[in-house]
């Protein structure tokens, strides 16, 4: 059952997933919709999921599952992809593609290739104090702490 994402709990379990350009109006519209529909049905071994998501920044979507609730296993995390898919498929845009990084830049963000993101650093480019997006938050409470990172806080530091 899908709730109001304000009252998810804080040590809610959250996946990530992030675009390489923002969503256009229509982009939002779709990911709603399947969300909204997906979520509001989502089970696991039978048992209703407590579960919300949110858009962030028109770059990202945020799912989570309050577990506490009811635990989610493999194949609902499994399920939770396919909609995934579903998503990236009809809007045209790779949710999925974890070689993308998002940074700020001048109060924009941008998006690089993992490839180009070492040579940009090598360089001097880009700065160890580059806020990046973390994709790899757990939970709630991180996505409000720990979301925008400088770099040097990063799993990317070791390119530093």
């Amino acid at each position: 059952m899908i709730v109001d994402f304000k009252i998810v709990p804080e040590d809610s379990r959250l996946w990530i997933y992030q675009s390489n350009k923002d969503f256009t109006i229509s982009d939002i519209k779709i990911i709603e919709e399947k969300t909204t529909l997906f979520l509001d049905n989502w089970k696991a071994h039978g048992n209703d999921l407590q579960a919300s998501y949110l858009i962030k920044d028109k770059r990202f979507l945020v799912i989570a599952v309050d577990e506490k609730f009811n635990p989610i296993g493999g194949c609902s995390i499994d399920y939770s992809l396919q909609l995934v898919r579903d998503i990236s498929n009809t809007i045209n845009i790779n949710l999925l593609d974890r070689l993308t990084v998002n940074y700020r830049s001048a109060n924009q963000i941008v998006s690089i290739n993992l490839s180009d993101l070492k040579n940009k650093i090598k360089n001097g480019s880009i700065s160890p104090k580059t806020i990046i997006f973390n994709t790899n938050v757990k939970t709630k409470k991180e996505l409000s702490n720990d979301f925008e990172i400088k770099i040097t806080s990063s799993w990317l530091s070791k390119f530093i």
